[in-house]
């Protein structure tokens, strides 16, 4: 799914729940400009997927059209099939991964993130006898992620373990090779899912 197609998706399923949205509300709800919201909401009347009523000069409320309920049906599906693909796509990478670790001799691990991509990445661990020793995520730091602390990106160079997998990817391009979040060096222990 491209950019605007997933913030079209956001729109109508924030549209669905409530008919109160604003320029700045879309713009929060989809981490992007205010510009860019107004665009997308303008493109999208346009294209007869929401029906506006204007209240006053600071309020406007949008409603889904018939045709509005028919796409955000089709790019729910959309969405869930892409994110299926990826989660398969990510499985098998991550026991192929654990895999190779394990046929060479690798046995401590840690995490560099501690989302979703972390929790299927967690699965080829167990399968392949790893030991899963620390955990690092800005996010989450405090936490725990499968009994372990999470600590934060800072303490990572500090790691305890043979390998780090790095558990997280970019949102707007998933299946990036190598990514890095700003702000975490490059070390001869990392290794990548994708």
């Amino acid at each position: 799914m491209d950019r605007s197609a997933l913030h079209e998706l956001e729109i109508l399923k924030h549209v669905e729940q409530s008919p109160r949205l604003n320029n700045r509300m879309a713009a929060n709800k989809l981490g992007a400009s205010v510009k860019l919201a107004h665009a997308t909401l303008k493109k999208m009347v346009a294209k007869g997927l929401l029906h506006v009523k204007k209240e006053h000069a600071r309020r406007w409320d949008y409603f889904l059209t018939p045709r509005g309920i028919a796409e955000k049906a089709r790019l729910t599906y959309e969405f869930l099939d892409f994110s299926m693909q990826f989660y398969r796509e990510a499985r098998r990478r991550s026991a192929q991964l654990c895999r190779d670790l394990a046929e060479h001799g690798c046995k401590r691990v840690a995490f560099l993130g501690a989302g979703e991509m972390a929790e299927i990445v967690y699965l080829g661990v167990v399968e392949w006898g790893l030991d899963l020793v620390e955990v690092f995520d800005q996010q989450k730091n405090g936490e725990k992620f499968m009994g372990k602390p999470v600590r934060p990106w800072s303490q990572v160079t500090s790691a305890n373990c043979e390998k780090l997998v790095i558990c997280l990817y970019d949102k707007s391009h998933p299946m990036t090779a190598n990514f890095l979040p700003e702000g975490v060096k490059r070390d001869k222990k990392m290794v990548w899912v994708f």
